[in-house]
């Protein structure tokens, strides 16, 4: 690679048509790059169905198979050289097949030098620049590591985007701010500088009552082979429900397959979204000192609410000495929030062929957990009244009408959740 991509250029994705042999028809798909654990639909090599393409690049492994929504054994990894010289990862199938859906479960790319897989939000944005031919210092997103050190993510990316929109990607959802190089949570902390009257030219505070929220749908762990989220949770800030009403909100973190680590994001982001915001716009004197995106000021100011500020943009001008700067604060105490429903996700499937899922007046489901296993020998009960119970591979079966149902899910080790289901 040469110059480094700008941040609004295309991730260098290859598509199938670059492929020296490919089906016509998947031509303009994109070769996929998997970081951490993610579920994909593999690209057809050939005619056959025998070989499919499951990430453009070396991977750490293939965790789970499924043929028609069906898991399968008959299965073999080989991770070879493409025919233009360019490591690629091949699910090769023992029963191959050109008309049923195939999925595979992904461990992809792992770090360069130490051989680990990337999970870390940091370590993907980390690679991703790389990828681009940005050579970065060792410090660059530093604060990823701070901020979200703990948090594993799975991601797939299997369309074209910019270098910008992969970025965000990775980090906006999980509640943080950045800019090249630098990224950390949305959140106060030690002030760098005060905003009092001795440094302000002219401040103005705005708080707008109209983008309250007091409760979220929260949608994680999502299956980039089925299109859709594999888990979902609502949540709800009772003491602002009870001031505010039920003002609902979405937040949608698809690359977050744990529920645990999906909660402590979605509650933090709820919680902001539960209180008044004010947004802050002053002219400032550069004898404050440095100020930069994502720095904590203290705003000290007859003509503003006192409170901790996250400046949320700075621009300076070196001839008048001042800064021109945006930030956001919150003047209450962030309300508690808690999980009012979980739900692990439900893929319709056929006992035995691929969709339609309901046939001959039976509706098979197969349960899977927040990492897309399947939830072997939980209890399911059918609208309060009918109850069975999965087998080893998640399938579960009821005699029932069309429309709406709620299934009610018993497993050992997880708290039983309700989910409200469309045959």
């Amino acid at each position: 690679m040469g110059a480094p991509l700008l941040y609004s250029d295309k991730l260098p994705l290859r598509r199938a048509a670059e492929l020296p042999q490919y089906r016509a028809e998947d031509a303009d798909r994109v070769l996929p790059w998997v970081f951490g654990r993610a579920t994909i639909s593999p690209v057809p090599l050939d005619l056959t169905g025998a070989e499919w393409l499951v990430a453009d690049h070396p991977i750490a492994g293939i965790d789970r198979v499924t043929v028609a929504g069906l898991p399968t054994d008959g299965w073999q990894l080989v991770q070879r050289l493409d025919a233009t010289g360019r490591p690629v990862s091949v699910l090769r199938l023992a029963q191959p097949t050109t008309t049923q859906p195939v999925a595979a479960t992904v461990a992809g790319r792992r770090h360069p030098d130490t051989g680990e897989l990337l999970t870390r939000p940091a370590a993907i944005v980390r690679e991703l620049m790389r990828l681009c031919g940005h050579a970065e210092p060792r410090d660059a997103w530093a604060g990823l590591d701070t901020d979200f050190g703990q948090v594993a993510l799975g991601i797939a990316f299997t369309e074209a985007v910019t270098l910008r929109e992969a970025v965000a990607a990775v980090v906006e959802p999980l509640g943080a701010m950045w800019r090249p190089g630098w990224a950390a949570r949305r959140a106060p902390g030690q002030p760098a500088a005060t905003l009092d009257s001795s440094v302000v030219e002219s401040i103005t505070a705005r708080a707008e009552n109209t983008a309250l929220c007091t409760s979220a749908r929260v949608t994680h762990a999502h299956d980039w082979a089925a299109g859709a989220a594999r888990a979902s949770m609502h949540l709800a800030a009772p003491q602002a429900v009870a001031a505010w009403g039920d003002l609902p909100m979405q937040i949608d973190l698809p690359a977050v397959p744990a529920a645990r680590d999906a909660l402590a994001i979605a509650s933090a982001r709820l919680a902001d979204a539960a209180r008044v915001r004010w947004d802050v716009a002053a002219d400032v004197s550069d004898r404050v000192g440095s100020l930069r995106e994502g720095m904590t000021v203290l705003v000290s100011h007859p003509h503003a609410p006192a409170g901790l500020a996250v400046l949320t943009a700075v621009s300076l001008d070196r001839e008048a000495g001042q800064y021109a700067i945006k930030a956001e604060m919150y003047t209450a105490t962030a309300p508690r929030v808690e999980m009012v429903r979980r739900g692990a996700a439900l893929v319709p499937s056929a006992s035995t062929a691929p969709p339609p899922a309901y046939r001959d007046g039976v509706a098979t489901f197969t349960i899977l957990d927040d990492l897309g296993e399947p939830i072997a020998h939980a209890s399911v009960t059918l609208d309060g009244q009918a109850t069975a119970t999965t087998n080893s591979i998640g399938q579960v079966q009821f005699r029932t009408t069309r429309g709406t149902h709620t299934l009610t899910v018993t497993a050992a080790g997880m708290p039983t959740f309700k989910l409200d289901v469309f045959v």
